[in-house]
């Protein structure tokens, strides 16, 4: 396998780890120097560790207030020599609220199969009404 296949196949699983809604699987591929954050960030809590991600408790109702979740990979991009994927992505699912649709950009470093500063999450859409 390519180094560039290795690192979109770590960006797809890394995916896989969100859709888990456990932050504990979340984090288990990330290196202890991540800084993650969300653009935009209106909660002001980003960037954050991994630590700080793990036992975030905003992050732990998110997860746990989604009956359903599910990331589609709509395109995909890789720089093999700056070990970089970018992925934009829709994230669909069913909250306490109601369905959701929202598009979003991840763009992820990575050093063999962790995950290191920075990754960044952009939404580009709102929730639906």
């Amino acid at each position: 396998m390519s180094f560039k296949e290795t690192i979109e196949k770590t960006a797809t699983d890394w995916i896989s780890d969100l859709e888990s809604r456990s932050p504990d699987i979340v984090v288990s591929k990330w290196s202890d120097e991540i800084h993650y954050a969300v653009h935009p960030d209106k909660s002001g809590v980003y960037p954050m560790t991994r630590e700080q991600f793990r036992t975030n408790d905003g992050t732990a109702a998110i997860f746990q207030n989604l009956k359903s979740f599910k990331i589609s990979i709509n395109e995909i991009y890789s720089d093999a020599e700056k070990r970089t994927v970018t992925m934009v992505c829709t994230s669909n699912g069913e909250s306490e609220v109601g369905p959701y649709s929202i598009d979003c950009l991840f763009a992820l470093t990575g050093v063999d199969s962790m995950w290191v500063t920075p990754v960044n999450i952009t939404y580009l859409g709102r929730l639906d009404s």
